[in-house]
């Protein structure tokens, strides 16, 4: 006789348990969001692995997801990271507002000044932050609850506050996240200092910070001036945290001559953490149809100031920096930290450095120079430094002469990056020949990396659908066709970049190539090997 019995679904016979624990390895949200529109009941296993890196940039975000913590109680743990991007309604100024409820006014009633004679306002219509693509305000009811759930995240690691107004309330939350270890500030308005709370930000336990594209408040009758009181040092002084170990910033956060080199910074108690290794000095970033004014004191930018920082910082293990001196400014390389073995700067302060640190990682950053020029550098390095561990290379225009003088220059090399500017790149016959003819010589090399500098004001890579063969039915088949040769000549190689909008990976020798394709390019590089 016959069983009555439907057979039970394969998703039932693995406990919920098994599920949400391999639900919490899958690494994005997009592939996340494919598993939970399989079945119904991945759908419900997946809310929480949805919910742990959340990205709020716009109040309709945060109306969406608020509900979710109220029907599943107690997942506020598990929120590891958040990316919020969400203003609350500054006073006094006509923007257009999201409710609580999800509802949009455009036009709300301000009584008080004019709107348009508010240095605040013409601040926020200059970086377009009133524009409707950036979603709107929160009102102060949906503002208040979003804050008040982001409270309840006390194990967020990660917490990055871009495109929107910061206040002292923000420092306060920041102070408050226990579990807190990466605070990133980008393209940020602050409150006054002087309306502002003082903050000991010393004691915070972050270990790792990032302040890019600091915006500050333009008088509206003076485009682009900026008001007198916009040092900023209430939020610079972030740097202070005596757990730091990496930090980055760009021109608009100089910490260096604000904080550390304030003649009152030891009574004020801004000392260097004593624990950082890695600090990274960016070229500020420009944005694709925005002009941005140019604060007090970068066109000087970094000055002697981040030299004489990085003397002191004696636990300094990584250094990168597009200037680290003016011209004509002699430094003494060997007064530099004896620990340092990561340097990225111009050619001259390369080798200098070169010279007298036992570096294992070194970049040469864009300073115009030509293939040649950039060669009689890499000789000199060469001569103190043969068993580089990785390098890398900003050149004006691509150069086939250059890879070949690196393989015969430095033979232990692990990892190799070169970017170029202009439309010229490796041919195909080049990329092909390169494993047998040069990347053999170099037997420990296991990252490979050829591709062109992003486009002014972009930071996304190009997909183009071939790179040479139009032939091929994808550009990941033609890439996988490219680096045939690799397999036989590179045991070691295990990531190859030729193409600014894909990586190939491979996890051990003779395995299968996977591509992946880049949605932006890196802000920065580590400088690992």
């Amino acid at each position: 006789m016959l069983s009555s019995q439907q057979p039970m679904p394969v998703t039932d016979k693995v406990p919920a348990e098994i599920w949400l624990e391999i639900f919490e390895q899958v690494p994005t949200r997009v592939d996340l969001h494919s598993v939970s529109v399989a079945c119904k009941k991945f759908h419900s296993l997946t809310v929480r692995a949805l919910h742990r890196d959340l990205v709020w940039v716009k109040p309709l975000h945060v109306v969406r997801s608020l509900s979710v913590w109220d029907v599943n109680p107690g997942m506020d743990a598990a929120v590891r990271s958040v990316v919020l991007g969400i203003s609350t309604v500054p006073n006094r100024t006509c923007v257009p507002v999201v409710g609580l409820d999800g509802s949009l006014d455009s036009s709300p009633a301000w009584a008080g000044l004019p709107q348009g004679h508010t240095t605040l306002f013409s601040t926020l219509k200059h970086y377009n932050l009133i524009d409707d693509a950036r979603g709107g305000f929160a009102s102060h009811t949906l503002h208040d609850a979003m804050f008040n759930r982001i409270m309840t995240f006390i194990n967020v690691r990660s917490l990055t506050l871009s495109h929107m107004m910061v206040y002292d309330m923000h420092f306060e939350l920041i102070h408050t996240l226990p579990q807190l270890r990466s605070l990133r500030l980008e393209f940020c308005l602050f409150q006054e200092k002087i309306r502002s709370k003082t903050f000991n930000h010393a004691n915070l336990p972050i270990t790792e910070l990032t302040m890019l594209n600091l915006r500050r408040q333009c008088a509206a009758f003076l485009a682009h001036q900026v008001t007198f009181d916009e040092d900023l040092v209430h939020v610079l002084s972030l740097c202070t945290a005596q757990d730091l170990k990496t930090l980055t910033v760009d021109s608009t956060a100089d910490v260096f001559r604000r904080i550390f080199g304030a003649w009152d910074a030891h009574a004020r108690g801004w000392t260097i953490p004593i624990g950082l290794e890695n600090v990274y000095v960016l070229r500020r970033r420009l944005l694709d149809g925005e002009v941005q004014p140019l604060f007090h004191g970068e066109n000087n930018f970094p000055e002697t100031h981040l030299y004489h920082f990085a003397v002191q910082a004696q636990s300094l293990r990584t250094l990168s920096t597009p200037l680290l001196v003016p011209q004509n400014v002699v430094i003494a390389p060997e007064a530099l930290p004896p620990a340092l073995e990561c340097f990225a700067g111009p050619v001259d302060t390369a080798t200098f450095i070169a010279g007298v640190r036992n570096l294992q990682a070194l970049g040469v950053l864009k300073c115009g120079l030509s293939s040649r020029e950039a060669i009689n550098a890499l000789e000199t390095v060469a001569m103190c430094r043969p068993n580089l561990k990785m390098l890398m290379l900003e050149l004006r225009s691509w150069d086939d002469e250059v890879v070949p003088a690196v393989a015969e220059l430095f033979r232990d090399i692990r990892r190799l990056k070169v970017l170029y500017e202009g439309d010229v790149r490796p041919s195909e016959d080049f990329l092909v020949m390169l494993a047998p003819e040069y990347l053999t010589k170099m037997p420990n090399l296991h990252t490979l990396e050829l591709y062109p500098q992003p486009r002014p004001g972009s930071m996304k890579p190009d997909h183009p659908p071939f790179l040479y063969d139009d032939s091929y039915t994808s550009i990941e088949e033609e890439l996988r066709n490219l680096v045939i040769p690799y397999n036989r000549y590179c045991p070691q190689l295990r990531k190859v970049q030729v193409c600014s909008g894909y990586i190939m990976t491979r996890v051990y020798e003779g395995g299968p190539w996977e591509t992946e394709r880049v949605r932006k390019y890196e802000e920065k590089d580590d400088l690992s090997y």
